[in-house]
């Protein structure tokens, strides 16, 4: 998928991706991640869009009484959510020996064009997740992520607990009921470590369910929502809300579609040549944006303990 997406003999012509490059080059990105692939993707026609919202605000149906015509009608809400992509690029260099004096004969280009392309694709779901305009890291800087954004949600604090039965049910009870109407789009997200704490739990039990959580890979969903392990989750965060604690992690609870990633459509792989450095110089740039199309439909989950 990636090979036909990256055509090192497009780049002469200015690296704009034709469409169905793109499109190749967002689903490879989509395959390296693991919350990106849930989301609802938006293929942004601009680097500023709005993306329409139509909702209901409760009951809209009543008793019929024959010839006499309902006493109110019943309206739809719209509303908007705004997506602002910001600007995203990968630059890196091939020095001209090494294209050389590859054993790759030639290949060496697309190679580390492609390895840096999945790169890319992993940092985007990043971006996506641990975006925070006041953060200490510039890259992180960009945009506001999920875990942010999902403030303006429902917010579960653990205290340092790890994850276990108790602390899903507070998710659970937390989200809205009007969300697990369509219960099979519900989804848990944690750092595999987390996950890892859950799954535990089984494997201290007697029986085949304690039998099976010992030799499977996969974690035991909560009330049938499965849960999802997500590398790019951090392990690594200090308390919040007045808790003091390092080490600490975090989670969602919510359905996939609520997930927003937008990402530009101009997607560009440029090369251009240093010949007095004797180097190749390539940039992957596009624009991309993060949001939730519902505030009210995700739970998060903060102080986060992990297992020693």
């Amino acid at each position: 998928m990636l090979q036909k997406a990256v055509d090192t003999t497009d780049l002469a012509g200015g690296g704009l991706l034709s469409t169905g490059q793109a499109e190749r080059f967002v689903d490879m990105s989509l395959d390296q991640s693991v919350m990106l692939k849930d989301a609802r993707i938006i293929n942004m026609r601009s680097a500023v869009m709005e993306l329409d919202k139509i909702a209901t605000s409760g009951r809209v149906s009543q008793l019929r009484s024959e010839g006499i015509p309902p006493a109110a009608l019943s309206e739809a809400a719209f509303s908007k959510v705004m997506l602002t992509a910001v600007d995203i690029i990968t630059p890196f260099e091939i020095t001209m020996e090494a294209l050389e004096d590859s054993i790759e004969r030639g290949q060496l280009e697309e190679t580390v064009i492609r390895v840096m392309a999945r790169q890319t694709a992993t940092d985007l779901e990043e971006l996506a997740i641990q975006g925070d305009e006041t953060s200490a890291d510039v890259f992180l800087q960009g945009l506001d992520g999920w875990r942010v954004l999902a403030e303006d949600g429902h917010v579960e604090d653990f205290e340092g607990a790890t994850l276990d039965k108790t602390g899903l049910a507070q998710m659970y009870r937390a989200l809205p009921n009007k969300y697990k109407r369509n219960h099979g789009d519900l989804r848990f997200y944690f750092a595999p470590a987390a996950v890892q704490d859950w799954h535990d739990t089984f494997s201290e039990r007697t029986g085949e369910l304690g039998d099976r959580a010992l030799t499977s890979a996969q974690a035991p969903p909560y009330m049938g929502v499965p849960l999802t392990a997500v590398p790019s989750i951090p392990t690594d965060q200090d308390g919040v809300n007045e808790y003091v604690g390092t080490g600490l992690t975090y989670g969602f609870l919510t359905p996939r579609e609520n997930l927003v990633f937008g990402i530009h459509r101009d997607i560009r792989i440029d090369k251009d040549r240093d010949i007095l450095r004797g180097v190749n110089i390539y940039t992957i740039t596009t624009r991309v944006a993060v949001e939730f199309e519902e505030d009210d439909a995700v739970v998060v989950a903060v102080n986060v303990g992990l297992s020693e």
